[in-house]
């Protein structure tokens, strides 16, 4: 496997996925908690993205038969049938979700509105945030972020998704 040996492997920031918002407008995301199915062997995971950046994260696997190379990368991660492929993170004890930023920036200039487990689908969690950051036009602001989501005892903290936030530049929303 010799791309594994390139002198630049990729950035994880070029792997990560970005949510764009413009400064001042709000964003809202969500993210859907599946299981794999069965048979998927996770120790078969090769690197994000590699050995071409137009693979999806998470997807590489060498689990491939040679005989199906050719096929989309993304048919190897299967989810299991509908009605047993979801997470119901309540169900399993999971209460609390909350989102944590990279970027000391972010922290004061964009407020968390929600970040919380969908109580009808609870194998959803739900970001919703607010930008304010002072008025740019330079360069978009960028920050990492995680979501976790935390059971009621504590006795676990799982992420569902890292990601990168990008905040495009603008004015922010005209105060009354």
């Amino acid at each position: 496997m010799g791309y594994r040996t390139l002198d630049k492997p990729p950035k994880p920031e070029n792997m990560l996925r970005r949510f764009a918002v413009r400064n001042g407008a709000s964003i809202r995301i969500a993210f859907g908690c599946y299981y794999l199915s069965e048979g998927h062997d996770p120790h078969y995971h090769d690197y994000i993205h590699w050995p071409a950046p137009n693979y999806h994260p998470g997807a590489i696997c060498q689990m491939r038969p040679i005989r199906n190379l050719p096929r989309r990368i993304e048919n190897m991660i299967d989810l299991k049938p509908v009605g047993l492929d979801h997470i119901h993170l309540i169900e399993e004890g999971y209460t609390q979700a909350a989102i944590a930023f990279d970027n000391p920036e972010f922290e004061g200039n964009v407020d968390i509105v929600d970040c919380l487990i969908d109580e009808d689908d609870d194998y959803i969690v739900r970001v919703k945030a607010l930008t304010h950051f002072d008025l740019f036009e330079d360069q978009p602001k960028e920050s990492r972020f995680t979501v976790f989501i935390k059971k009621q005892d504590g006795s676990e903290i799982d992420a569902v998704c890292h990601g990168i936030m990008v905040v495009l530049p603008g004015s922010p929303y005209p105060e009354s």
